[in-house]
């Protein structure tokens, strides 16, 4: 196949965390094949969804009565997308999206076999289907599937061992499929000094504008990403679990370091109104609210809780002039970041060689449903990244810098994605020729 033709395409999910491991999918294969696209052509939008800013919530299997009508609800969404885009994408990818629901494997499944039976209806040729970030499970309709490491227990391996045929079908990587780079963070970096400039005056930002003066002058820092809770009860990520990293945190500014904190979309909103009013009084110790805010009533319903409703809604919303401060923050120089357990965003800073921490002391992860968080610490630690326990030893007795430290980068698996992925799509293309010529 022409790589011109190798256009990857999927259905867009609300979660940021995902969206960026798709998104690093796309520049692998861009990356590979020279083609050049704008990302948001690449995902299929819900009903009533204009762009991606508008996406609020993933369309799942599960939350249909039948396949039957979740494969007509995505045909819709198909001819849609069609009819705005001139060129057919040959790979679609999708995630094992492990937030939104407690059957993600048939989820994926489902939607991989909605797409496929929507190109044979509308003879649109031959679709290759990837899921990535995949535990174990016995799919159908996928034809690549991206298991990382972490993800494995001693179980499904022997299970893999033993099912050949999907054993073809997989990729096992070492960490995440992920959009994150160099580049991506000097960018940032570059975008956040202007706001910095261009707000210096600003009566919203001059509290935050000082606290980032502070901060630059510092010779080592400290940022906190943080991650959150889950649909479930199988992470319990609360203000109890904050206040002892938010202690650490006032140790490491008393011995010298600027400390960043930042949230995410599944940061519970108590945590991120309790990091708010601590911060207020602390010059060393940044704060800045990465989750978007409720504009409707329907935004601050309990199910929506991805999105940020409270008390500080108005601050926040002074805060946002300055936009995502993540990952811009890490291009200052000596810096460390410190990821929650519950995350996977440890690869991501661990593949650029940046000075990476992981958090768990006082969260609670169900060890047998989510094996996945615990193995990825393990995985990575003391090699790649350290316990951040041993870090705070290390900085308030040792006096260890994280220019001091020097982990070993993990290596990416972008490039043998992509590689694999086009791989097999010439494959898909070979076999198709050679059962029509059997024909």
């Amino acid at each position: 196949m022409e790589k011109k033709e190798i256009i990857p395409f999927s259905l867009i999910t609300a979660d940021i965390g995902y969206r960026n491991q798709i998104l690093g999918a796309f520049h692998a294969i861009a990356d590979l094949t020279g083609n050049k696209w704008n990302d948001e052509d690449l995902f299929i939008l819900p009903e009533n969804c204009q762009s991606i800013q508008d996406v609020k919530t993933v369309l799942c299997a599960s939350n249909f009565e039948s396949y039957m009508e979740f494969k007509k609800q995505i045909f819709i969404l198909l001819d849609k997308y069609f009819s705005k885009h001139a060129f057919i994408p040959r790979v679609f990818i999708t995630i094992f999206n492990a937030t939104e629901s407690n059957k993600p494997g048939k989820n994926a499944d489902m939607l991989c076999h909605a797409i496929k039976a929507y190109y044979i209806s509308r003879k649109l040729g031959r679709i290759m289907t990837v899921v990535l970030t995949s535990k174990y499970y016995k799919y159908r309709y996928v034809d690549l599937i991206n298991i990382p490491k972490h993800l494995m227990t001693f179980s499904s391996r022997i299970r893999l061992v033993q099912n050949q045929s999907l054993r073809k079908k997989v990729l096992t990587t070492v960490g995440i499929i992920h959009s994150f780079n160099r580049d991506k963070i000097n960018n940032q970096y570059k975008i956040l000094e202007e706001l910095l400039s261009q707000f210096k005056d600003d009566e919203d930002l001059k509290d935050i504008i000082k606290k980032f003066e502070t901060y630059k002058r510092k010779s080592k820092r400290v940022v906190f990403c943080l991650g959150g809770r889950v649909e479930g009860s199988e992470i319990i990520f609360d203000v109890n679990y904050i206040q002892k990293l938010y202690s650490d945190a006032e140790k490491l500014a008393k011995n010298g370091y600027g400390v960043i904190f930042v949230n995410g979309p599944r940061t519970p909103n108590n945590v991120a109104d309790y990091l708010y009013e601590k911060t207020k009084t602390n010059p060393n110790i940044i704060f800045q609210n990465c989750k978007r805010l409720a504009q409707t009533a329907e935004d601050r319903a309990p199910s929506q809780w991805r999105i940020y409703s409270g008390p500080n809604e108005e601050n926040f919303k002074k805060m946002q002039k300055l936009g995502n401060i993540y990952p811009a923050v890490l291009a200052f120089d000596n810096t460390i970041v410190v990821h929650t357990m519950d995350s996977y965003a440890s690869c991501e800073t661990a593949n650029v060689a940046i000075p990476t921490a992981i958090s768990g002391k006082g969260l609670f992860i169900d060890p047998i449903i989510r094996y996945d968080c615990l193995n990825l610490a393990l995985l990575l630690c003391p090699k790649y990244a350290l316990d951040f326990d041993e870090f705070m030893n290390m900085a308030c007795n040792m006096k260890i810098e994280p220019k001091d430290l020097h982990p070993r980068v993990l290596s990416s698996p972008l490039r043998v994605f992509a590689e694999t992925a086009i791989k097999r799509l010439n494959q898909i293309e070979k076999n198709k020729k050679i059962n029509e010529s059997k024909d």
